[in-house]
């Protein structure tokens, strides 16, 4: 069997590599900057306009404290009902009472709607007063 040559296909694999090899790492040409020079700073512009963004991603708007205070609403709910069912199976976890604590330390801004806001102080209330119980029987 006698074989003649390269084939296309490799030929063009091993030109591929070594298109890649060649784009790849270099080193540039220029000095490296001496150890005591000092560096340009950066200009005050670019500092005050990441300042801005920052502001702005940081403003909440009232559908962002809206879905805050419902998120809120539904984690208390769902740790009120995970100690009842708990407390009825008699095995109350202290883990449980630290979470539901934690919970209740961590206060939101208040929310334009009225009914939500009463909704939310009903539910922290009840939540309070479970803790309390439960601390008592500890």
């Amino acid at each position: 069997m006698k074989i003649e040559g390269v084939s296309s296909s490799v030929a063009a694999q091993n030109r591929k590599a070594e298109k890649i090899a060649a784009s790849g790492f270099a080193v540039p040409n220029q000095a490296a900057p001496k150890a005591g020079a000092a560096q340009t700073p950066i200009p005050s512009s670019a500092i005050s306009s990441l300042d801005s963004l920052l502001a702005l991603q940081a403003e909440d708007t009232p559908q962002e404290r809206r879905r805050r205070a419902i998120s809120r609403a539904d984690s208390l709910l769902d740790q009120l009902d995970d100690l009842r069912v708990a407390t009825l199976s008699g095995r109350v976890m202290h883990s449980q009472i630290s979470k539901l604590a934690s919970s209740l330390r961590e206060r939101l801004e208040g929310v334009d709607d009225e009914k939500l806001q009463s909704i939310l102080d009903d539910i922290e209330l009840r939540a309070e007063v479970e803790l309390a119980k439960l601390e008592k029987s500890l």
